[in-house]
């Protein structure tokens, strides 16, 4: 096989399904397929994403010498269908025939690549928290590391520790299903009101607002560390093994009060069972990550899996210093497999050496001047050519007007970076109420992100260490909480985007005119999206959540439409 060869990548039948094309061990392009379908954490196959990923590269089906999928459906089968819900046959009956279905589907995925494709060349089955490590660790600059993958649950397993040098993943340690911390989130995320699969990010918000003292001893008895470095679950609280419309058990409950209905208030008992969560979350990382160091005496850590996108968790491993520094690819998630197939082809199986580190997450889809006109003309718009849109954006955040931003090529990952973002002045004392009830129509608690020119990291935060892809919260310095309360969480500290000129010149740009103008080298960032739905793609996709909320201005490269034109 060619050295350089293209590698596409594929995720489906799980959530976010996504497609990725590498070449010669370098990612080119990247995609969920719910920014083309509009359907949030879609599952189908990502024939949209697929067909982005060649178009962009100018090559068709037959140029592709390997495609990648993120399970392995022996294992799979075997694992999840035979060992654990055979073993605890008939109390598996409720989830049994729909883990059954899932595993068929993923069991058939060759002929459905096959099929829809019409694909002839080989089709390579990784093992799901394999492409989680690989994503991590051939993405980074380190050439040996400790790596910990942690989710849900992949084929079976749910954690795996591993030693990392070259073009070897030696695994030390693996935590099997139904012990998982992803479960155990999701679960409390369902006893607290919310949905299960999509809204652990705002359990992790709303723990802010708790006291985790109150229930933590209690959590210390639902989450079990071992001295080997191991940690279990003790299933007496749950119900998610067998059933997954219920999550908890009447134990849970005895424990910890009433399941919340999502039409209810929160109560100050509801942050105290996140904030004691989250802090079992993070003392379950600590364990995880000194065993890890313990073991492999590397100086790095490379992490990944849909749990590691808990950005205060994270944070707070990385004040501790185990490690020198930590890796955490801006596709942590599933989405993230579709990259880490290929990666795990090119350096494991095929032994390549020459490594691509990671320098952009803006791998998605773009579009040009008259693709952007076309958009706007077809909505009949009223809109302008701005001579220096970065200036004058800046001047309009400056007067506290609301920005939805669409610029250059989609950002990866679930988090907008500067390309699919809305934008608002953070020294705005309402900003945050103005955005959660009039533009992203969610919860009143949820906080938002501070964009910051990386430069001026150590005069704002406590803890000053580049965050490109808003996977790391750090605490506000106490003078300047004041001056930026849109961006300051309850507790005083921010999920802050450290922006760098190299990495996006034009969002670097705006920034630093808005701070010429105020003295603030932050922005607020959101994604450009409203509660429910994806991040937008297309124009078209901007425009829409333009109009159906309550951003005040729409920007699409050097084109601006303003709310206000429109009304007139």
């Amino acid at each position: 096989m060619k050295k350089d060869m293209f590698m596409l990548g594929l995720n489906h039948i799980g959530h976010d399904a996504s497609a990725s094309l590498v070449r010669g061990g370098e990612v080119i392009a990247s995609a969920m397929e719910e920014r083309f379908t509009r359907v949030k954490k879609c599952r189908d196959f990502p024939i949209n994403a697929i067909n982005f990923c060649l178009d962009y590269a100018g090559i068709d089906i037959d140029d592709i010498e390997v495609i990648t999928y993120y399970m392995d459906p022996v294992k799979l089968f075997e694992e999840r269908i035979i060992h654990y819900l055979g073993r605890h046959y008939p109390k598996s009956v409720p989830i049994f025939n729909d883990m059954l279905n899932r595993a068929l589907e993923v069991k058939d995925v060759e002929n459905e690549i096959r099929e829809k494709l019409g694909y002839h060349k080989e089709i390579y089955f990784c093992e799901h928290h394999m492409a989680h490590i690989a994503s991590s660790f051939f993405l980074s600059k380190y050439e040996k590391c400790a790596a910990i993958s942690i989710d849900g649950l992949g084929e079976i397993t749910s954690t795996v520790i591993a030693d990392v040098e070259d073009n070897e993943i030696k695994v030390l340690k693996k935590i099997d299903f139904p012990h998982s911390l992803g479960m155990l989130y999701n679960a409390v995320t369902h006893y607290l009101g919310f949905d299960a699969i999509q809204d652990a990010g705002k359990v992790m918000g709303l723990s802010a607002y708790g006291n985790p003292e109150t229930y933590l001893d209690e959590f210390r008895k639902v989450v079990l560390l071992k001295e080997n470095g191991e940690y279990e679950l003790n299933l007496d609280y749950f119900e998610y093994p067998f059933r997954r419309d219920v999550w908890i058990s009447d134990r849970f409950i005895k424990t910890f009060g009433p399941k919340r209905d999502c039409d209810n208030p929160i109560e100050k008992r509801h942050k105290d069972v996140a904030a004691a969560l989250q802090a079992m979350l993070e003392e379950t990382y600590l364990h995880l990550a000194n065993y890890a160091k313990k073991e492999t005496g590397k100086e790095y850590l490379c992490l990944s899996g849909g749990v590691v996108l808990n950005s205060v968790a994270n944070g707070k491993l990385l004040e501790k210093q185990i490690f020198k520094d930590i890796f955490i690819p801006p596709a942590t998630g599933d989405d993230g497999t579709s990259i880490g197939g290929p990666l795990y082809y090119n350096f494991i199986v095929l032994k390549n050496k020459k490594r691509h580190p990671f320098k952009s997450a803006y791998l998605g889809p773009e579009y040009n001047e008259d693709e952007i006109v076309k958009a706007i003309k077809r909505f009949n718009l009223k809109h302008y050519k701005s001579e220096d849109v970065c200036s004058e954006t800046a001047r309009m955040l400056a007067d506290n007007k609301i920005i939805g931003w669409f610029q250059g090529r989609m950002e990866i990952g679930p988090r907008a970076l500067g390309n699919r973002s809305i934008l608002a002045n953070p020294s705005l004392g309402n900003v945050k109420e103005i955005l959660n009830a009039r533009v992203k129509f969610r919860e009143p608690f949820r906080p938002f992100a501070p964009s910051i020119l990386i430069e001026d990291v150590d005069e704002w935060f406590e803890y000053n260490h580049p965050a490109p892809y808003m996977l790391f919260v750090f605490k506000i310095k106490n003078e300047k909480q004041k001056i930026i309360p849109g961006v300051t969480h309850i507790d005083g500290s921010g999920r802050l985007q450290t922006v760098r000129k190299e990495d996006n010149k034009k969002y670097y740009g705006l920034i630093n005119e808005f701070k010429k103008l105020t003295g603030i080298p932050i922005v607020v960032n959101t994604s450009f999206n409203v509660k429910g739905e994806p991040i937008v793609n297309s124009p078209a996709d901007a425009i829409r959540c333009f109009l159906g909320n309550g951003i005040d201005c729409l920007v699409m490269g050097d084109y601006i439409i303003k709310k206000e034109d429109i009304r007139e």
